[in-house]
Formats: structure tokens, sequence, C-alpha cells
């Protein structure tokens, strides 16, 4: 008789091209290459920098299974962004690997199985065990872990510095105010560590990414010898101080501006940016004196400056206007 051929594999051919079709535009990223983690870009993100394990990440995201498309949770049915450490093992491992392949503003689906998600136990009662996931993650910003500037050599200091008044010069063209004012800041506070005496003489309740400094790093009371910064960094130090000034006047936070041009000044006591910008930030103080004393200062370092003779006479009439506005006053109350 003749052998009876079955051909399984037929009957299966719709469901196997059902998954072909389900995976088009997957690749494969997991750390064995074995399918666990797959991911497919929704848009394109920006730049070329993905976040490092330890990065602060804020992420938008919506969990369905796999298997029938159900929705078991959902950053944007809450409205709020999803903020996280990302890579060092607060969330599942799909996202710790997946979202580290991720550039600014992407958004993508990442494929978990079970290895790579909730394993054979699962997350009940949404989540069975077993279960592969879909992740749609979009990856708005984040940042990196810095370490403290008494962790830092001098070289390191400087470094990220600079990168911080790049940052802080891009937020400033954007006129994003608030931005520019950390970066400057972030970047003032580590070039200058040492410089003004005690530590955290800059500092205005600083944290980073949200961590709180351990504190005891072993030092006790005594306190390292900072040298005395090189001409190029006390430009970068200069630079920062008085940026953020310029950018605290955007903001109305005259005092804050008027402490950063004092540090500048510090540096060079007669740094024309640094008098004018804090004159600018006494006469909205209502400190018209000090304000004529600056543009006076600046007045002796470049005598033909026009900005500063303007804020000269603007000290002047803000002063009598200032008096005829109290001698009012006056007359109004016993006249």
């Amino acid at each position: 008789a003749m052998s009876r051929w079955h051909f399984p594999s037929l009957r299966l051919l719709p469901f196997a091209l059902a998954a072909m079709a389900d995976d088009a535009g997957f690749v494969d990223i997991s750390e064995e290459q074995d399918g666990g983690l797959l991911k497919k870009i929704l848009v394109e993100g920006s730049g070329e920098e993905t976040p490092t394990p330890g990065s602060d990440v804020q992420v938008h995201y919506v969990g369905t299974l796999q298997a029938d498309g159900s929705k078991f949770d959902s950053s944007r049915d809450r409205g709020d962004r999803f903020k996280f450490e990302v890579g060092v093992g607060q969330v599942i491992r799909g996202w710790d690997v997946g979202i580290c392949t991720m550039k600014k503003g992407e958004k993508a689906v990442l494929r978990a199985k079970s290895h790579y998600g909730y394993g054979d136990r699962g997350s009940p009662p949404t989540i069975p065990g077993g279960a592969t996931l879909d992740f749609e993650v979009e990856l708005f910003e984040w940042r990196e872990k810095v370490k403290e500037p008494d962790e830092m050599s001098a070289e390191e200091r400087s470094s990220h510095a600079s990168k911080q008044k790049d940052i802080g010069n891009a937020a400033f063209k954007a006129q994003d105010w608030a931005s520019a004012v950390e970066a400057y800041d972030e970047g003032a506070r580590y070039i200058t560590h040492g410089q003004f005496g005690p530590p955290g003489g800059h500092g205005n309740g600083h944290s980073h990414g949200g961590m709180p400094c351990s504190g005891d790093r072993g030092g006790g009371d005594e306190e390292e010898e900072v040298p005395p910064l090189s001409d190029e960094d006390k430009t970068v130090a200069i630079a920062l101080l008085t940026n953020c000034a310029m950018a605290r006047l955007k903001q109305g936070d005259f005092d804050l501006a008027k402490f950063d041009c004092g540090r500048a000044l510090e540096l060079d006591p007669k740094n024309v940016k640094a008098l004018f910008r804090r004159g600018k930030a006494k006469m909205a103080l209502g400190e018209h004196d000090a304000a004529g004393a600056d543009a006076a200062l600046i007045l002796e370092v470049e005598p033909d400056s026009k900005d500063a003779d303007l804020l000269r006479k603007q000290a002047e009439v803000e002063k009598k206007r200032a008096k005829q506005k109290e001698k009012a006053m006056c007359s109004k109350m016993f006249g």
C-alpha cells in the first residue's frame, strides 16, 4: 500500500505568514541575538546620542499583549511622562536594553519575549506568564548621571562646563530661558569648584538627576586643594556666569542675576558684561545709585561706551523719579 503523506506545514502556513508579516520592520536588538527583543522604529529620532545606563529618562509608552493587542498599561492615558533610571534594573530588561538604543524624539515599538519581559510568572492579572509584549515607546529626553565636582579632575570639570555652555547657548537661542539658566548654572558650579571659598558657595539648591549627593566620600573635614583657574577656564567661567545672568534677567530673576555678575567680577573685576548686566539687575531692583556706580566703572574701562552712558543717565532719571514719588506720597500723607 502507498504510504499516506501529510503536510502539516501547509495547514500552519497562514499562521507562519501572519507571524512573518507581524514581525516585518523589526530588528533583533537582543543581547543574545535570539529574537528575545525586537525593535521597529516608527518615528526617527534626532542626533546620534543615545542614553547611557544610569541616565534619567522621560518617556511615554503604551503596553499591549502581542497575542491579542489588548492594552495593559499606558502612561499616555495617565497624562504624565514616565521618568526612571534606565539600564540599572528599575524596569524590565526589554526596556533597559531597548531604550538605550533610542535617540532623542524617537518613537519605536519594543517587542519583548517573556525573558525580556515578566518571565514565566507574568504580572497577574493583566500579563499572563510567558507573554510576548509590545511597547510603543517615545523617548523625550534624558539626563546622564554626572560625577560631583569634587570627584572630577580639573580637566573633567572644564570639559563638563564647556558642554553645559553649549547646551545653554542653544537653549538661549531658542529663548528657553529656564533651560539656559539650568545649563549655565550647572557649568559655572563645576568650573568654579573651590574658587569661591567653601564648597557649594555658588549653589542655589542643585540636585543632579533627582539623586541626592551621598555626602560621605571619606574625606573628613579636609578639603582637597583646588588650583587657581587657568586663563582659558577663567574665560569659560566668566562667560557661563554672565550668560546665566542675562538669562536670569530675561526671566525677571534680578537678585540671582546680580549674584552671578558678582561672582564673575570676583574673577575679573573690570569685566564690562558683568558690570553692565549687574547694573541692569540693580536698576530693576530699584537700586539706582548702585546701578549708576556700575555704569561709572564701565566708563572707566570704556569711556566711549554708549550703553554705559545710557545706563548712567537712566539711573539718574529713575533716582529723581523715585524721589518725586516719595515727595508726593509725603505731601499726601501730611499735606
